[in-house]
């Protein structure tokens, strides 16, 4: 009995080396024995070195081993856990690059006031491109004549005429009767002088005009006769129904290519330049003129087409000195002709 309890002395410290902060005080239901035999805490674990202290342990090295084996398994059920996961993730990947598929908002209906105020729009925008395409080539001189000259010059010396009258229109008038008066009272060498500047002002101005039409190339001139031709149209279709006299007129370019003309064109010419439809009037001449081609042989027909041919050619000739390109037949009257000119040439 002694000897245990002195074994029992050696094998646990006594309750005076203690801290006297112990974690037991107030436990005075416990068992002595109970609290002596509780195990401490311990920093090493048993059979592994210090080195490998905050390494897995080798259990959790087998498990890892055991379960990426199982991932790579076909058959096992990890790896269509982990194809599950991938596939889930994949499709919330797409689901968020996917953009948004925006409702169509309601078409807006138009009132009638709204779609007249549209295409007045329109029109403007497109009459705005095509006077921009147009050009504004220089006045040729064509309208001036020695009264106008003449009417330039001294009209500056009467400018004071009729200022006491009620209105300027009366003015006007009164001023054109002036000059009228002082016209007629010209003698032959003022007219003559008159007419000699009328000529010299019109060389020069066609002289600026040509200058100007070769400034630009043959195609930038054929597009603006193009953006003339529709405001031609355009201008027709005003409430007056008129159009004006000079308004839009094509430009002149010599070095444009007269189309070529059909078979039919070239009889027209030629019983034209006969003389046997003097005093004929044009609606009657073009009915005449229809009714001997449609009388005419094919044998008569073909010196005719002959002449279609050989214009046909000329007219791929000049263009492609002009245009540095064949002409696009596809526009052209005579697209066979022009293409059976153009292998020839």
């Amino acid at each position: 009995m002694f000897g245990r309890r002195v074994a029992v002395l050696l094998r646990f410290p006594p309750p005076a080396r203690l801290p006297a902060a112990s974690p037991f005080q107030g436990q005075h239901d416990v068992p002595a024995r109970t609290l002596l035999c509780q195990s401490r805490r311990t920093y090493a674990t048993p059979g592994r070195p210090r080195k490998a202290v905050g390494e897995p342990s080798r259990p959790v090295k087998r498990a890892v081993k055991r379960s990426a084996a199982a991932a790579t398994d076909p058959d096992s059920p990890a790896k269509e856990k982990n194809e599950a996961k991938k596939q889930k993730a994949a499709k919330k990947e797409k689901a968020a690059r996917k953009p948004a598929v925006k409702k169509a908002t309601p078409r807006k209906v138009l009132t009638e006031e709204q779609k007249a105020a549209k295409t007045a729009e329109l029109d403007k925008s497109e009459t705005r491109d095509l006077k921009k395409a147009a050009l504004q080539p220089p006045k040729k001189g064509t309208h001036l004549n020695a009264y106008l000259v003449f009417s330039g010059e001294k009209g500056k010396d009467l400018k004071g005429l009729g200022d006491g009258l009620a209105s300027y229109r009366q003015k006007v008038v009164e001023h054109g009767k002036a000059l009228g008066a002082q016209w007629k009272e010209m003698s032959a060498a003022d007219i003559e002088h008159y007419n000699h500047l009328c000529h010299t002002s019109k060389e020069a101005a066609q002289a600026e005009y040509k200058r100007w039409v070769e400034s630009h190339t043959p195609e930038q001139i054929q597009a603006a006769n193009r953006a003339r031709t529709t405001l031609r149209r355009k201008s027709k279709a005003v409430e007056t129904g008129k159009r004006k006299i000079g308004q839009w007129p094509a430009i002149h370019d010599e070095r444009a290519v007269k189309r070529p003309l059909s078979a039919f064109a070239q009889f027209t010419t030629n019983r034209h330049a006969s003389g046997d439809f003097k005093n004929i009037t044009l609606p009657e001449r073009s009915k005449l003129i229809a009714q001997e081609w449609k009388a005419l042989s094919e044998n008569e027909k073909d010196k005719y087409k002959a002449l279609q041919a050989e214009d046909s050619k000329r007219y791929v000739d000049e263009y492609s000195n002009a245009y540095g390109h064949t002409p696009p037949f596809h526009n052209d009257a005579h697209p066979p002709q022009l293409e059976a000119a153009a292998a020839a040439a």
